[in-house]
């Protein structure tokens, strides 16, 4: 360890100055260890010898000895610094890596965030066209939206949901009527005997209806109260718990529908088809059921206080059991049976 004897104290100050400059202040660092190795290699050795290890008097094989055991130790601390430099460069880089693609990965995720934003902006405005395919437009884009972000799903909802309970008005009609003064997609539904929902809103209902829920770790309530939905084709959608209070779902189609827990308190639900829906712990207090289809639905537990029965064709074991028990079996107790069927649940 005598050959440290030899390094410069210039060479202790080089920490000060790799704080300030890395890699000017390791490169000459590295230089002047390159000199001082090839110094001590050569005529440095007997330097090194007599000065440092003070030793004097050797002549022939025992001096060249000792100055080849001077060079191996010089080699040696040598390898040694190098060895230490390569861990440091080594761990450095790495860090370098890490931070590197930590800063990589921010920039990413606020990039994909702010197209995120330009989508929505621009979905949004969509939603106000006069042109119905621009409208269409922005309800998809919405859905593209919330299956790509989480984060962004609930507030898509809340626009879509609000935009059903309040759709923009639409423009007059250009077509001319006819004798009796209808227009031709009056005619059509008058036709049908069944009301037309407007085709926006439909896109918006289906959209809701095969939402992720994956994204919607709170599982929000669908709010779609008061909505008119008449006509409206919600076969097979999921509307888990949706408010459905006071909406007028006349002549709408909600077969293998899941209304489990929905609220559908003093909803029309006239000539409405709920074949095969399953409407578990439902409320249809204060309900219109009028021409109600219930076949193979599953009312369990499900609350019909202050309902017209009148009518209906119950044939289905399950449902004539949920409907005709003043008090359902299985009722939970948060969800005891309201005593005005005039007032919300």
């Amino acid at each position: 360890m005598q050959l440290l004897a030899l390094v410069p104290k210039s060479i202790l100050l080089m920490r000060a100055a790799l704080r300030r400059q890395p890699r000017t202040a390791l490169a000459a660092a590295g230089l002047l260890l390159l000199v001082a190795l090839v110094w001590v290699l050569g005529p440095g050795a007997a330097w090194v010898l007599e000065s440092v290890d003070g030793v004097t008097g050797l002549v022939g094989k025992d001096r060249a000895e000792a100055l080849d055991a001077i060079r191996g130790r010089a080699l040696t601390v040598t390898t040694g610094l190098a060895a230490l430099v390569a861990v440091y460069y080594t761990a450095r880089n790495a860090e370098t890596t890490r931070r590197t693609y930590e800063v990589g990965q921010r920039q990413l995720a606020l990039s994909e965030q702010g197209h995120l934003t330009d989508r929505y902006t621009k979905a949004i405005e969509q939603l106000g066209s006069s042109e119905l395919a621009v409208r269409l437009g922005g309800i998809y884009a919405l859905e593209r939206i919330a299956r790509d972000s989480a984060r962004d799903h609930p507030t898509v909802m809340e626009v879509l949901t609000a935009f059903i309970r309040d759709p923009p008005p639409l423009a007059a009609p250009t077509l001319a009527p006819d004798a009796d003064g209808r227009t031709r997609v009056e005619q059509a539904a008058y036709l049908r005997g069944r009301p037309r929902l407007r085709a926006d809103v439909q896109a918006a209902l289906t959209v809701i209806g095969r939402r992720t829920v994956e994204n919607d770790a709170q599982d929000r309530r669908i709010d779609l109260a008061e909505a008119d939905l008449a006509g409206a084709d919600l076969a097979g959608t999921r509307l888990h718990g949706a408010d459905l209070a006071q909406a007028n779902l006349t002549d709408a189609d909600l077969k293998k529908a899941d209304l489990s827990g929905a609220n559908l308190w003093r909803a029309d639900l006239t000539r409405a088809n709920l074949t095969g829906a399953n409407a578990a712990t439902a409320i249809f207090e204060g309900a219109k059921v009028t021409g109600l289809t219930l076949a193979g639905a599953n009312l369990r537990d499900a609350r019909f206080d202050g309902v017209n029965l009148a009518g209906l064709e119950l044939d289905h074991r399950d449902v004539q059991e949920a409907i005709l028990d003043k008090r359902p079996r299985s009722l939970s107790p948060d969800m005891a049976l309201n005593p005005n069927p005039d007032e919300p649940p």
